[in-house]
């Protein structure tokens, strides 16, 4: 929206926001909110709120967006041993857990490592490397034993609670240790599986040489290699498994899934299966065909996100309206550990915060970022190695802050995208799922620079804002899409930091009681994100913004 009348109502600003440690010293929020209004460099954008509140639709819960480990790695995240998991780690997730209120922290153990690694009940290490000469980067498989699930409870035990996804291989149907492994992982792990993956990206197990016997490996191979495991489970002596949290199929590129569903795989394992799994990357840098050498322009553009999310968009609403869920299992930037100037940018950061937010919109109920070793462009953050003494934060492990702040909801929500008149812009709105009140909003500037962007936001009535002054912003910024480092969520960085605990960032932007019973104007940097919080913060003391910053705040202090 071009009028220049509309641009003349901005947020007052009645007050600085309230900190907990006087170690810690903020920008003025009135010095920096006035230099947003001397940067504006961009039209005003139209928030449309006028439409319909969903009453219907996808619902969603807090712990949308979790983290998926590549399997091969996983000691160096979780710890060898029970008691040996490193706090920076521990620290990284309980910064999540600060905004996941009664609910547990999704996290999924899989990719093409687990497919090929063995089970080995008597081994008492925690893994032991493959020697296998077939081994590649992107696939490296290992042996492991019991220890693995005593590690991953005892990582659970430490964070209240955790959602686990086991990875389990379809690479050797006729494998006699898979029956022991779940029946391993059961009696260890208990309830905090939530479900068993079988499989990992069997579309492509022909084109990777995983069937050498096979000129082609059809889906009616595939359903006739999960109907044998399944069997194994089921009729193994030792197995007290019941089988009804297996996923799958975790297609990611060559298969249709309404045409899997559809040729019996559905009807066959519909009461086996607790969700519909998927894992997909938008671009391959594999060196395989069809790999790519990425530019960020190509993540930076909100009709790209729309598009993307539409993949197999037809198999989704087939698996919903069937009473499964869809996941994905697996997603990053880049395919085959992302790719530099790309995967490790802010730009990165909020394409995936885009990305995860339509894929909540078109019928998705989980998805999981993807981590792997140390010195992948995608990662969340690196564990020490190669000189480095601590731990690295790495661009995307910020995204999961809007996500979590905007799907804070308990009783779930409805995600709308708002279609904002422009490619370089993205906004959602969340409703409540029993209410349908509108409680949040997310809204992203990816335009570079160093202005802003003026989005419109239409007067509200909303009985989560009081009536009045009580609406909370809290902003995601960085100098530019290219940024790698120096990034900012409600004041707070993760840069040059080794512990996984948050310190000032020097610019904190966030507002409170702001007035929403007007238009009003909210500046957003170039670039950057906003999540808008309609509701006092201070009357809902689970959702409490402010305690939540200071408590990290607090820790950052307490721990190292």
């Amino acid at each position: 929206m071009n009028d220049p009348s509309l641009q003349s109502q901005f947020i007052s600003i009645p007050a600085l926001r309230r900190m907990s440690s006087a170690r810690f010293l903020f920008k003025s929020l009135i010095i920096g909110f006035s230099w947003l209004f001397a940067l504006r460099t961009s039209h005003a954008l139209d928030v449309p709120l006028h439409l319909i509140p969903p009453t219907t639709g996808n619902v969603v819960y807090g712990n949308f967006l979790g983290i998926s480990f590549e399997f091969s790695f996983l000691g160096e995240y979780f710890g060898f041993d029970v008691g040996s998991t490193p706090q920076p780690f521990l620290n990284y997730l309980e910064n999540y857990n600060e905004l996941l209120p009664d609910i547990p922290l999704r996290l999924r153990i899989g990719g093409n490592s687990v497919d090929s690694s063995i089970f080995d009940e008597s081994q008492t290490r925690f893994s032991i490397p493959s020697n296998s000469s077939s081994t590649n980067a992107d696939d490296q498989p290992v042996s492991y034993g019991p220890l693995v699930f005593k590690v991953m409870d005892a990582v659970a035990e430490r964070l209240g609670g955790v959602d686990y996804l086991f990875g389990l291989s379809l690479l050797d149907p006729t494998n006699p240790t898979i029956p022991e492994l779940v029946e391993t992982a059961r009696s260890t792990l208990g309830d905090k599986v939530d479900a068993y993956v079988l499989g990992n990206e069997p579309d492509i197990y022909s084109s990777h040489g995983k069937r050498p016997k096979l000129a082609n490996y059809t889906v009616n191979d595939y359903i006739g290699d999960y109907n044998e495991v399944l069997n194994r489970i089921r009729q193994s002596p030792i197995s007290n498994v019941t089988l009804s949290n297996i996923a799958g199929p975790s297609i990611c590129c060559s298969w249709d899934l309404a045409t899997l569903l559809q040729q019996g795989w559905l009807d066959d394992f519909k009461q086996q299966l607790k969700y519909i799994s998927l894992q997909h990357y938008p671009k391959n840098h594999c060196g395989l065909p069809g790999a790519t050498h990425p530019t960020l322009s190509y993540y930076v553009n909100h009709t790209n996100v729309v598009a993307l999310a539409k993949w197999n968009l037809h198999g989704i609403n087939i698996a919903n309206q069937a009473g499964k869920p869809v996941i994905m299992s697996e997603f990053s930037s880049v395919s085959c550990g992302g790719y530099p100037t790309v995967s490790d940018t802010f730009g990165a950061a909020l394409w995936s915060v885009d990305y995860a937010m339509q894929m909540s919109v078109v019928g998705y109920s989980a998805v999981h970022l993807h981590t792997r070793e140390r010195n992948i462009s995608y990662n969340l953050f690196d564990y020490p190695g190669d000189g480095e003494n601590g731990w690295t934060t790495r661009p995307v492990y910020y995204s999961y802050f809007p996500v979590l702040q905007g799907l804070q909801n308990p009783s779930g929500s409805r995600v709308v995208d708002l279609g904002l008149n422009s490619s370089s812009a993205a906004g959602y709105g969340i409703y409540d799922k029993e209410t349908s009140e509108l409680y949040r909003l997310i809204l992203i500037n990816f335009q570079d620079g160093n202005g802003t962007v003026p989005f419109v936001i239409p007067a509200l009535s909303s009985p989560r804002a009081g009536g009045g002054k009580n609406a909370t912003v809290k902003f995601l910024t960085a100098p530019s899409l290219h940024e790698g480092s120096d990034i900012s969520w409600s004041g707070m960085t993760w840069k040059g930091v080794v512990d996984g605990n948050p310190v000032a960032s020097g610019r904190d932007l966030d507002l409170t009681q702001v007035d929403v019973s007007a238009s009003y104007t909210l500046e957003i940097p170039s670039p950057g994100l906003a999540v808008v919080i309609f509701e006092d913060p201070l009357e809902c003391d689970e959702l409490d913004v402010e305690e939540h910053v200071n408590d990290l705040l607090a820790r950052s202090q307490d721990v190292g």
